[in-house]
């Protein structure tokens, strides 16, 4: 299988994941994250609710040691600052993942291309997936962008 048809096969997967999520983890977005190594998936998961842990966390959770070297599909740009959990972008980073594919940069001003530019700046290959899977990826969090973008006019 073609490079551009896997990724978006795992982008899909990572977005039927952060629809586990929809409608319960205000005031925060639904995320899916798939960690593939070799073909493989090796983690995944969502994010359950606000306060618990996000989707990136539970995916290398599950890939334990196969996520070095791996490729995350990540359904929103993996955070980038501190709140209620600390940064998926580190953690993302600190397993030594050695690609990440992003369905759509997170428009929050906390984030807001934070999130690639610490993985970048770490080495790890980021890759935007296509337009039209970028869409769907905007659809799942349309309510908190139209929030967000709301808050920082405000």
């Amino acid at each position: 299988m073609e490079a551009r048809a896997t990724d978006r096969m795992h982008m899909a997967h990572a977005l039927a994941l952060a629809k586990r999520g929809k409608g319960k983890t205000a005031p925060n977005p639904a995320v899916g994250c798939v960690v593939v190594r070799e073909g493989t998936v090796v983690g995944e998961g969502y994010h359950p609710q606000a306060g618990k842990p996000h989707a990136e966390v539970y995916a290398l959770r599950a890939a334990g040691r196969k996520a070095k070297g791996a490729t995350a599909y990540v359904s929103l740009e993996p955070c980038a600052h501190f709140g209620r959990t600390p940064p998926c972008a580190y953690a993302l980073r600190d397993a030594q993942v050695s690609r990440v594919v992003v369905g759509y940069v997170d428009p929050n001003p906390l984030v807001e291309g934070k999130g690639v530019d610490i993985l970048k700046q770490a080495g790890v290959q980021v890759d935007q997936i296509d337009p039209d899977m970028m869409l769907e990826c905007w659809e799942i969090n349309e309510d908190f962008f139209q929030r967000i973008a709301g808050e920082s006019k405000g």
